[in-house]
C-alpha cells in the first residue's frame, strides 16, 4: 500500500489510531488495568487485551463512525462500572456474600472497552454474522461472570449490554443490511446444538478459568473446590473436546459429555450435598446472610451439570448429525419443479445419481444436493420461482443446521448470490458461465472464422450433426459413443471429474438430448451432450455437458458441432445455450487475491483438465459470461467446504495421481522448450 493510500485510510479512522497509540503507551509505561491478572507483568496477558481493545475499535469505527465509537466506547463502561459499584455498595450492606467479596477489587479493565464496542459493532453486521458474534460474545462475559465472579467480570457484562443496547439504537434499521425474505434467518439459539456446544465450551472453559484467575468468587466456582487441580484440568479440557464433537455432531461427543457430566455431578453431589447432610454439617440457624447464601451454593452446585446432563440426553437424536443417503434415481417431484420453476441452465445437474433432494415443507421449490465430509454441497440454484428464491434458501440451510451440516451453495448465479450476502454469507468465485444469446447467433463476421472453417470442412469430408438422444442410437453407434468416451477418460493423468461435470453415464437420460459428428461411413468423431433447460414449465434453452472427440476426429469438430447445435436451437424458438461453467476462470467481480489463487490453480490443473484452453476455446463463440459463485456461512469455513468440493469432484485422487500431474507439467516444460529451440 503507498504511504500516501495508507495515510488517507488512517485519516478516516481516528479514534482507531488514538486508541493503538494510547494502548501502547499506556502498557509501555503505567500499571493499568489491574483487574486482568497481572497485566502490566505478564506480556501475553498485556498483549491480549490491548489486541482485543483495538480490534473492536476498529470494527466499531467502521460499522458506526469515530463520533459514535468515541461515545459508546467510553460511556458503556462508564455507566457499567457506576452500576456495578452502586451494585456492590447495596449488596454489601444487605450481606451479601459476592458484593463482600468484590468490594475494595479494581471494577475496570481494558476488556470492558473491547466487549461493549463489539456488542456496539454486531448491529450493524448481516443478521447470521450478528447473532454468531453475539452468541460468542455473551457465552465469554457469562462464563467469567458465573465462575470467575469478579467485580469487573460484572461490569464487562453490563458494559456489553449496554453497548449492544446502544449500538441496536445508533443503528437505524433501515442502514442495517436487510434479508430479503420475511422468514427469519436460522440463528444460533434455535439450534439445539448450538446451545449445548454453548453451554459445554462455557461449563469447560469456566473451569479452566478457575485454575487461572485469582481467588475465584463465582457462583459455579465451587467447582473447583471438589476436585484437584489436576482433576479440574481435566474435566475442563474433556468438557471442551465434548464440546467440540457435539459441534462436528459426532456421537462420541455425546457419550463423552454425557460421561464427563455424570462424573462432575456425582463428585458435586457427594462432596457439597451428601457428605455434609450425613455429618450433620449443614445447619440455618444463626447464619448470615452471606453464610446462608453460600450454603445454599453449595448444596445445589450438583444441579448445574445434572440440568446439561438432562439437556444431552433428551436432545441426543438432534446432537449427532443426520446420514446422508443418495437417492438411487431422482424423484419425479423434483423433474417436474424442474420444469415448473428457474433453476438456472445448471439445474438438470441435479437429477443426476449421487445427489438427494430435499423438498421445501411448504411446497415453494427444491434444492439437489449432496453432503461431502459433513458439507451439504448444492447443484447449483435451487429450483423454484423467483418469488420464493429467499425463503426456500432459508428453509434449506436451517434443514442442513439440523442435520449438522455445513450449507454450501455451490455454482449458483448471481440473484442466490444477492440474497446470501445479503444474510451474511461468503461468496467466493469459482467459475465462469458462458451464455450463448442464439437470436442474434450466426457464422458471419471475422470473430467467427474458425466456426466457418469447421462447418465448411465437415461438408467437405461429409460430416454430418446428428441430434438425437442416447436410447435412440443404435447398438453400434451406442457403442462407439461409448468408446470414445473410455478413451479419452484413459486419456487423463488425473480421474475423470464429476458431481457437476457429467460422463458416459449421464448420456442416457431421456430429457438429455446428444449432438454427435458421424462420417459418411457411420463412424461417430465427436459426442457432445445438451441439458434442458426450463423457466415456468417452458423449454428455454439447452446446456453444453460432455464433450468428446475420437482420436482420429475432424480438426474443428467440437466447433462445428457447437454452431451446429446453435442454429438448430434458434430454429427451435429458443432464447440461449449455456456452453456450461469454466471451473477457476476468473472475472471481474473476484478480489485481487481470489483470482490470483485462482490463477494458480487453474495453471497447475492444466496438463490434466485443460480449464485454461477450455476457456480460450469458448471465446470463439462470442457469448457472454457470467460469474458462478460458492456462498458459504463463514469465510472460516471455506478450507472446510474446499475440502468437501474435491472430494465430491474428485473422489478417487490418490498420491499417485499427483505424481502423474507433476510428470504431465515436467513434459509441458519439455515440450516448450523443444518448440522455442525450433
Amino acid at each position: 500500500m503507498a504511504p500516501a493510500s495508507l495515510l488517507a485510510h488512517l485519516r478516516r479512522a481516528p479514534v482507531s489510531v488514538a486508541t493503538a497509540v494510547a494502548a501502547v503507551v499506556l502498557v509501555i509505561t503505567a500499571r493499568i488495568a489491574h483487574a486482568e491478572p497481572d497485566f502490566p507483568h505478564h506480556p501475553p496477558v498485556a498483549l491480549l487485551a490491548t489486541g482485543a481493545v483495538v480490534l473492536a475499535v476498529v470494527l466499531a469505527e467502521r460499522a458506526l463512525g469515530s463520533l459514535r465509537t468515541l461515545v459508546v466506547g467510553i460511556g458503556a463502561p462508564v455507566l457499567a462500572v457506576l452500576v456495578t459499584l452502586l451494585t456492590v455498595t447495596v449488596g454489601q450492606a444487605a450481606g451479601e456474600a459476592h458484593a463482600e467479596a468484590a468490594a475494595g477489587e479494581p471494577l475496570f479493565a481494558p476488556s470492558i472497552v473491547a466487549t461493549a464496542l463489539l456488542g456496539a459493532a454486531s448491529a450493524a453486521m448481516p443478521a447470521q454474522r450478528r447473532h454468531r458474534v453475539r452468541a460468542v460474545l455473551w457465552t465469554v462475559v457469562l462464563t467469567l461472570v458465573l465462575f470467575a465472579g469478579h467485580g469487573s467480570d460484572l461490569a464487562r457484562a453490563l458494559a456489553t449490554l449496554f453497548g449492544t443496547a446502544a449500538g441496536a439504537f445508533v443503528v437505524h434499521r433501515a442502514s442495517r443490511p436487510a434479508a430479503t425474505t420475511t422468514e427469519a434467518t436460522p440463528t444460533p439459539t434455535r439450534n439445539p446444538r448450538t446451545l449445548v456446544v454453548g453451554v459445554l465450551a462455557a461449563l469447560g472453559a469456566g473451569t479452566l478459568v478457575t485454575l487461572v484467575v485469582p481467588e475465584p468468587d463465582g457462583v459455579l466456582s465451587p467447582f473447583a473446590d471438589a476436585m484437584s487441580d489436576r482433576a479440574t484440568f481435566v474435566v475442563g479440557v474433556l468438557l471442551l473436546g465434548s464440546a467440540w464433537l457435539v459441534h462436528r455432531g459426532r456421537r462420541a461427543g455425546v457419550l463423552l459429555a454425557a460421561g464427563v457430566l455424570v462424573t462432575l455431578t456425582a463428585v458435586l453431589s457427594d462432596v457439597f450435598l451428601i457428605e455434609p447432610l450425613s455429618d450433620g454439617a449443614v445447619q440455618w440457624h444463626g447464619l448470615g446472610v452471606d453464610a446462608v447464601e453460600w450454603q445454599v451454593t453449595l448444596l445445589g452446585a450438583w444441579l448445574v451439570p445434572a440440568a446439561v446432563l438432562l439437556a444431552v440426553v433428551l436432545l441426543r437424536d438432534r446432537l449427532v448429525r443426520g446420514r446422508f443417503r443418495a437417492a438411487p434415481s431422482c424423484s419425479e417431484d423434483y423433474r417436474g419443479m424442474l420444469r415448473r420453476g428457474d433453476a438456472g441452465s445448471l439445474g438438470h445437474m441435479g437429477t443426476w445419481q449421487g445427489n438427494a433432494t430435499w423438498t421445501d415443507p411448504e411446497g415453494r421449490g427444491a434444492v439437489a444436493y449432496r453432503v461431502c465430509a459433513d458439507v451439504a454441497l448444492t447443484v447449483s440454484d435451487p429450483a423454484c420461482a423467483a418469488a420464493d428464491r429467499a425463503a426456500v434458501l432459508a428453509a434449506f440451510t436451517t434443514f442442513c443446521e439440523r442435520n449438522g451440516w455445513v450449507p454450501a451453495f455451490t455454482s449458483v448465479h448471481e440473484p442466490v448470490r444477492e440474497i446470501l450476502v445479503a444474510q451474511g454469507w461468503t461468496a467466493l468465485p469459482v467459475g465462469v458461465e458462458s451464455v450463448l444469446d442464439v437470436t442474434t447467433f450466426d457464422l458471419r463476421g471475422k470473430k467467427r472464422q474458425d466456426l466457418r472453417t469447421a462447418s465448411n470442412r465437415a461438408d467437405r469430408e461429409g460430416v454430418r450433426d446428428e441430434w438425437t438422444t442416447f436410447d435412440a442410437l443404435d447398438p453400434a453407434q451406442r457403442a462407439q459413443v461409448e468408446t470414445v468416451c473410455a478413451r479419452w477418460a484413459a486419456d487423463r493423468r488425473l480421474p475423470e471429474m464429476g458431481f457437476t461435470l457429467g460422463g458416459l453415464r449421464e448420456l442416457d437420460d431421456p430429457s438429455v438430448r446428444l449432438m454427435l459428428a458421424v462420417t459418411a461411413d457411420g463412424h461417430v468423431d465427436a459426442v457432445t451432450s445438451w441439458l434442458p433447460v426450463y423457466e415456468h414449465g417452458a423449454l428455454v434453452g439447452y446446456t453444453l455437458d460432455v464433450m468428446r472427440r475420437a482420436d482420429d476426429g475432424m480438426p474443428g469438430v467440437m466447433e462445428f458441432l457447437i454452431a451446429r447445435t446453435a442454429l438448430r436451437a434458434r430454429e427451435a424458438g429458443l432464447t440461449t445455450i449455456s456452453l456450461s461453467g469454466t471451473p477457476l476462470a476468473v472475472h471481474d467481480d473476484a478480489g485481487p487475491l481470489v483470482a490470483r489463487g485462482s490463477r494458480l490453480l487453474a495453471r497447475v490443473l492444466e496438463p490434466a483438465y485443460g480449464f485454461r484452453s477450455l476457456q480460450r476455446f469458448k471465446e470463439k463463440f462470442g457469448a457472454r459470461h457470467e460469474p458462478l459463485w460458492l456462498l458459504v456461512p463463514s469465510a472460516l469455513l471455506a478450507p472446510r467446504v474446499g475440502r468437501a468440493l474435491a472430494g465430491a469432484y474428485v473422489p478417487g485422487l490418490r498420491p499417485r495421481h499427483l505424481w502423474a500431474l507433476r510428470q504431465a507439467h515436467t513434459s509441458a516444460a519439455a515440450r516448450a522448450d523443444a518448440g522455442a529451440r525450433a
